[in-house]
């Protein structure tokens, strides 16, 4: 009779070990879902679901909902390729300094404006984006509308800027830009809807 109790034990033990670990597992997907654990729903106004996935192989996710405030002008400079979707451009290339403002920020709900300039290039706006993050690291959301005179182009985009707040600006900065619209630009010069491209600065430091 003992070694039947002692079997049954056993065996309710095992049940709900396996109950747990299904329990875990399912927590699980649900995170990978939602941008490693980020359910702000906000985030698939930016950029789909699908897309998201791709580019998070190459710029970190940080999620929470303490941010550093980042409100200043940065430079990317050199600003190097990571990846292009299109293969444009080779992992390394370096492209014009980048010029990041970031003012406005809310922290009630975790908000802020944006402005960007690519040397004499294009300019782009972004108002209403939203932040994530915990302590220094976060990351930022927002889409924005641009223009490109040299080739008689607007563009409509998604962005996700990561980093790390310091003292003397933005470690580790990346930069991924999603091309989710496209008018003009008769001849193609530019990259089509869909694409994407990930930058980083060169030197570890934006600096402010």
């Amino acid at each position: 009779m003992k070694k039947t109790y002692r079997y049954y034990g056993m065996l309710l033990v095992a049940i709900f070990m396996a109950i747990g670990m299904a329990a875990c597992g399912d927590d699980k997907d649900d995170d990978d879902d939602n941008g490693n654990g980020n359910k702000d729903p906000r985030i698939a106004n930016v950029i789909p679901d699908d897309m998201r996935q791709r580019v998070s192989q190459y710029i970190p996710i940080y999620d929470g909902i303490n941010p550093p405030n980042v409100e200043g002008i940065y430079i990317m400079d050199p600003a190097v390729t990571v990846y292009d979707s299109q293969a444009n451009y080779d992992v390394g290339h370096e492209i014009v300094p980048v010029h990041l403002k970031f003012f406005n920020q809310n922290s009630s709900n975790n908000t802020l404006d944006y402005h960007e300039k690519e040397g004499d290039i294009s300019t782009a706006e972004g108002k209403g984006a939203f932040i994530s993050g915990d302590g220094s690291n976060f990351t930022i959301y927002f889409n924005t509308d641009s223009t490109v005179p040299q080739y008689s182009a607007t563009l409509k985009q998604a962005l996700v800027v990561s980093g790390t707040m310091t003292s003397s600006g933005i470690k580790n900065l990346v930069y991924a830009i999603l091309f989710t619209d496209k008018t003009g630009d008769p001849d193609n010069h530019l990259v089509p809807a869909g694409a994407f491209r990930v930058f980083k600065d060169g030197d570890g430091l934006a600096i402010s």
